[in-house]
């Protein structure tokens, strides 16, 4: 299981994780420099009531991580703030992954010499729905690149909030939802250099 991983990974690894269901299996990652791939299709975490810290499915403690080709759900804890990814460290980079049903698809807090790139993934029904959690909430970051997402359907709260110096939202697609009860479809409260094309 990932969190059975977590635990023996060294800096620099390169992890495989083979298609399947997760339940419950949440976990912290503090290694530097990983690489952690699903195989054989999208592995998929269900957070089932469980929380790293209270905070994520998984917390990302480390810099330099890519992670691509997995799904997170359901991630809820009792600040209303649970994420499917909660990035504490510099430089992530995301991949073909999805993020439904949590309180935050992915939450990265001040950090403002990390890059963070997101492509190809689909962000839906985040948020716990009173306005103040998001499908993607960026904090203070050097710069944002979305590129090629899907995002859509937030509950309440906004389809991204990006407080980066930098932003990049190149290609997405991103729509309200069905049931029409986001609130801004991109919020970039902070102002800095941004690009939306």
């Amino acid at each position: 299981a990932p969190s059975q991983v977590a635990k023996l990974a060294e800096d620099g690894d390169i992890i495989l994780i083979e298609a399947s269901t997760y339940i419950g299996d949440v976990t912290v990652w503090r290694q530097h420099n990983l690489t952690i791939r699903g195989i054989g299709g999208q592995a998929k975490i269900i957070a089932a009531g469980k929380a790293a810290e209270q905070k994520a499915i998984w917390v990302v403690k480390g810099n330099n991580m890519i992670i691509s080709n997995v799904a997170f759900e359901g991630a809820k804890v009792n600040d209303r703030n649970g994420a499917g990814i909660r990035s504490e460290g510099d430089n992530l980079t995301i991949k073909q992954c999805l993020f439904q049903n949590n309180e935050n698809g992915i939450l990265i807090g001040k950090r403002p010499n990390s890059d963070i790139v997101i492509e190809h993934s689909e962000f839906n029904n985040n948020g716990f729905g009173d306005g103040y959690s998001h499908n993607i909430y960026i904090g203070q970051v050097n710069s944002l690149t979305l590129r090629f997402n899907y995002i859509h359907s937030a509950h309440k709260g906004h389809q991204i909030k990006s407080r980066a110096a930098k932003n990049y939202i190149l290609y997405n697609r991103i729509a309200d939802g069905e049931l029409r009860d986001s609130s801004y479809l991109v919020d970039l409260p902070n102002g800095g250099l941004s690009y939306i094309i």
